[in-house]
């Protein structure tokens, strides 16, 4: 190939990317992690120590709250879950799952018989785009039944992980149509060489 040819080629896949092609995107954050605030209507307030977890959690409303990530994501359809809790319950808790306030799951925790097991939820969960609200996404976990008395309760452990994926994940048609086209004339201009 001569160097005329790879700057053409350069110059059509530039046009083709600067049109609008949208590639897949994704990103992975700490959640729950240290420093993430969470509320225990009976157990107490604070955030997750390094290495340690949240106050047990059994009353409605208890929750544990990401900061906000400022992530170059234009719109978000799915979250993927690598969250740790350590279980003492006897029956179920029901916690929602929310983006930007907006709740896109929910986790059914089981009890276990007062097991006192740490359990690792590793679920993906798909919605229609959400925007990036005050320059990005926060997650929230929000606790939707309070536990009979003697029922048990959770504690989420620091190191989790959750991944956002990009509402944009995969190219428009047209801008794909345009850069197939740009490949094509730039064989043809190759070929006439």
């Amino acid at each position: 190939m001569n160097l005329a040819f790879l700057k053409r080629l350069a110059v059509l896949l530039s046009l083709c990317l600067i049109t609008g092609v949208a590639f897949a995107g994704s990103v992975t954050v700490p959640f729950p992690a240290a420093g993430d605030p969470y509320t225990s209507a009976t157990n107490g307030n604070g955030t997750i120590p390094a290495g340690g977890r949240t106050g047990y959690q059994w009353t409605t409303g208890d929750s544990v709250t990401s900061p906000i990530f400022s992530e170059p994501l234009t719109s978000v359809t799915g979250l993927t879950e690598n969250w740790t809790y350590n279980s003492v319950l006897d029956v179920s808790e029901t916690w929602n799952i929310y983006v930007n306030s907006i709740q896109v799951g929910s986790e059914v925790l089981n009890g276990c018989g007062y097991c006192g097991s740490d359990i690792t939820l590793t679920n993906t969960f798909s919605f229609a785009g959400i925007a990036p609200v005050s320059g990005g996404y926060q997650i929230e976990l929000i606790l939707q039944n309070t536990v009979p008395q003697f029922g048990g309760s959770v504690a989420w452990y620091d190191g989790g992980t959750t991944t956002l994926s990009d509402g944009n994940a995969t190219p428009e048609p047209g801008t794909m149509a345009l850069l197939g086209i740009g490949l094509i004339g730039a064989g043809f201009i190759r070929r006439r060489k």
